[in-house]
Order: structure tokens, then C-alpha cells, then sequence
């Protein structure tokens, strides 16, 4: 196809001059089982390809079915099928891996999904390899996936314990445990690595935090009642509570917190409930309360402590926050994509991604998803069964439409 070819082209060239830029002799051997590209001064992991450049891979979750599809973006080809026993949400962590959250609760399928790249600053390398599932995490009830800087943490609401796997476990094929941080009770809650600790949520009360071997370092105040929403990011950890959003900050070793209040007109039906955005970026965003009761969408700022309240066209399904952090994006009911500027919430553009407008009051229709990897933005649509692939910075214009041949829940990038 023209599209592939030319993708695979303009890959090509760019790996061409960062490779080149970090040249190494000729007789440095590979890794026992790798193969790296001619002039890397890496060695490929076991199993794995070194790559002219980033070849990314989308991961679509089936609401109807425990499937999980890994598709090559190059040609929007199946490269894998998972199949898990219950449906799952899937969470893509550190541009390479998926976690699979089953529905059902009690278990969390970690998959490398094969594709990953590696950032010098002046240049990148990319390795490819086959998707494979590395184990399954269980625990009691449902589980939520938080990651960190250097690890992802799972929580079960059922036994209130997050189990914590470390960034290096992984690339050594593993899921070995690193950590066990148990809240003070079962509840539904989360555990969230910064730091060199853990943020963890209690059945009641304030929040607290956990040092590397769960002990108890500080209380946090205020208290954060209903927690159901949170983000890490570099310097900070967000939670989203029924009278505002919890911050907690760290710098030289110190930790304040506060509980900011939402904006204006936010109250039970329209708060925050997940929150969405990328390690090193001040902004958050999040819709303003579920499909049936939503009123727009929400981008929080923790340099000024600031929200922008967008009130969008039709109520807001999904949003994602572009790499870095001058867009809001969001699909909306009425079946469009549009952009907005992360300062002040203006529309910049938009465009139709659902063959028809989403039924809010249907609660059996999974809604439309978004996923972001690099300057492209995807959009699923349940109802016909496709993805979107969206230009954002062409106008949010349509540059495919990928026929996934499953009812998407949840989407996810990764290799970039």
C-alpha cells in the first residue's frame, strides 16, 4: 500500500541518521539470540531485531470477548491474538508492555507486546521481537493499573493489596513481584509508585505514604473521600475525590499536599473519575463526569493549580492529553473528534469518527476509546468495529480507518 510504503520510507530515513550517530566497530558481537542492525553500538535483546526505526503497534481489547489484538500500524495487520478468559481493559506501560485488566477481577495479563525504543536525546534505537503474554498477577476483585518511573503498580480492591513489578523485571521477560504494599483495608482504592515509594489510598481517611517495604512514612492531609481517578507523574501524584483532587508533591526528599477544589459547577454527577496525562507534563485531563451525566471536559494544571473547564459540543466519552501537552483531544456523542488548546480550551479542530452518534443511554454499548502515539491519535468506534487513525496536526484529518473486526474497549500505542 502508498501509505505503508511511504510510512516505512519516512521511518527509514530518520533511523538512518540517529543510528548512524551513535556508530560502533564493526566486530562488536550481538546478544545470544538478537540480531542488531549494522553500526548500533547496542546488542538486541534475546529474541529480539534491532529496526531502522519506531514500528508501532496498536493493542485493541474486545468488549465482547477475553481477546486482545496486537496490529502492526505499518499495515494494520493482526500480528497476535491473545485470548484471555473474561474481557479486559487493557493499560500500555512504558511504550512497550499491556496489562490486561480482567473485568472479571482477580487477574491482570501482562503482554510485551514486541515493540519498543530506546531515547539517547540525540538519538533512538528500535528493537521489534514477537508479542507474548509473560504471566498473569491475581488478586481479589477488581484491579487497576498505576505506573511510575521505574515500576507499575496493580491493585485489587478485593484484598486492598498492590503488587508491584519492577520496569527491569520486565525486560528480563519476568513479573516477579518486587513489592507487596497493602492498604489498611480492602476498598476501592489505589497504590501509586513515585519517588521510591508508594502513594496508597486507605478504606477511610487520609491517604498515605508507603516506603519501598510498605511501612507507613507519612500521613497525607486532607482526607480523600470516594477516591476514583489517579495519575503519577514525575514530581507529583493525583487522586480524584468526591470533594476535589488530592495533590501530593515531592521535591528534596519532601512531601506537602492539598486538596483542590473543582471548578465551578462540578459536583457528584460531573467530577473526574479517571485521570489521563504523560511523566513530565504539568497538565491533566479528564471528562467531567460520565456519558450520562457529562458536562465537557477537564485539564488541570499543577504549576498553577489551575483548571479549564471546556464545555464541549455534545457530551465527552474519551480525552487524551497529545505528547506535549498543547492539545486536548476528545470524541465526543455526537460521533466527531475535535482539539482543543490545552491553555484555553478554544476548538482548533475536528472531524467525524463514528459511523453514528453514540447512545449515552445505552449502557450496554462499550463507548469509543482514544489512544495518542506520537502525532497520531486513534479513535475506536464499537458499533462498526474500526479505529480511526487520526492526523492531529493536519487539521484533524482522517488518514485511515482500520477494520479491527472486534468491538474495541480500550486501545493502546506502543513503540514510540
Amino acid at each position: 500500500m502508498p501509505t505503508t510504503t511511504l510510512t516505512r520510507a519516512a521511518i527509514a530515513a530518520v533511523a538512518a541518521l540517529t543510528v548512524g550517530a551513535c556508530a560502533s566497530p564493526p566486530e562488536e558481537p550481538a546478544s545470544p539470540g538478537g540480531r542488531s542492525q549494522p553500526g548500533s553500538d547496542l546488542a538486541a535483546e534475546a529474541g529480539s531485531t534491532e529496526v531502522e526505526g519506531p514500528e508501532p503497534r496498536l493493542v485493541v481489547s474486545d468488549a465482547d470477548s477475553g481477546r486482545v489484538n496486537v496490529l502492526d500500524l505499518a499495515t494494520a495487520e493482526t500480528l497476535h491474538s491473545f485470548e484471555f478468559g473474561n474481557p479486559a481493559r487493557v493499560t500500555t506501560v512504558k511504550g512497550r508492555y499491556a496489562f490486561a485488566v480482567d473485568a472479571a477481577g482477580g487477574a491482570v495479563h501482562v503482554v510485551d507486546v514486541g515493540t519498543w525504543t530506546i531515547d539517547h536525546g540525540d538519538h533512538t534505537h528500535s528493537y521489534t521481537k514477537d508479542p507474548v503474554e509473560l504471566g498473569v498477577l491475581e488478586g481479589t476483585g477488581p484491579g487497576r493499573v498505576i505506573e511510575g518511573d521505574d515500576k507499575v503498580a496493580t491493585f485489587f480492591d478485593g484484598d486492598g493489596v498492590a503488587r508491584v513489578v519492577d520496569f527491569a523485571a520486565l525486560r528480563k521477560d519476568s513479573i516477579d513481584v518486587d513489592t507487596v504494599v497493602r492498604a489498611d483495608a480492602p476498598h476501592h482504592g489505589a497504590a501509586l509508585p513515585i519517588a521510591d515509594g508508594f502513594v496508597v489510598s486507605r478504606s477511610a481517611g487520609p491517604l498515605e505514604l508507603h516506603a519501598a517495604d510498605s511501612a507507613v512514612q507519612q500521613s497525607f492531609d486532607p482526607a480523600c473521600p470516594n477516591l476514583n481517578g489517579a495519575a503519577v507523574s514525575d514530581t507529583h501524584a493525583l487522586a480524584a475525590c468526591e470533594d476535589g483532587l488530592f495533590l501530593a508533591t515531592t521535591a528534596d526528599d519532601t512531601w506537602t499536599s492539598d486538596k483542590i477544589a473543582y471548578p465551578a459547577g462540578i459536583g457528584a454527577a460531573t467530577r473526574p473519575t479517571a485521570l489521563r496525562g504523560h511523566d513530565g507534563l504539568p497538565l491533566t485531563v479528564a471528562t467531567a463526569g460520565p456519558a450520562a451525566t457529562n458536562d465537557g471536559l477537564l485539564v488541570f494544571d499543577a504549576r498553577t493549580r489551575g483548571w479549564t473547564h471546556v464545555r464541549t459540543a455534545d457530551r465527552a466519552l474519551d480525552v487524551a492529553l497529545a505528547g506535549d501537552g498543547r492539545s486536548v483531544f476528545a470524541v465526543l456523542a455526537d460521533g466527531t473528534f475535535r482539539v482543543y488548546d490545552a491553555t484555553s480550551g478554544a476548538e482548533t479542530a475536528s472531524s467525524r469518527v463514528l459511523a453514528s452518534p453514540y447512545d449515552t443511554n445505552d449502557e450496554s454499548a462499550p463507548p469509543p476509546a482514544i489512544a495518542v502515539g506520537g502525532t497520531r491519535a486513534y479513535v475506536s468506534d464499537p458499533a462498526s468495529k474500526t479505529v480511526a487513525e487520526i492526523d492531529f496536526r493536519d487539521n484533524a484529518r482522517v488518514a485511515r480507518t482500520l477494520d479491527v473486526g472486534v468491538s474495541a474497549s480500550t486501545l493502546g500505542v506502543v513503540g514510540l
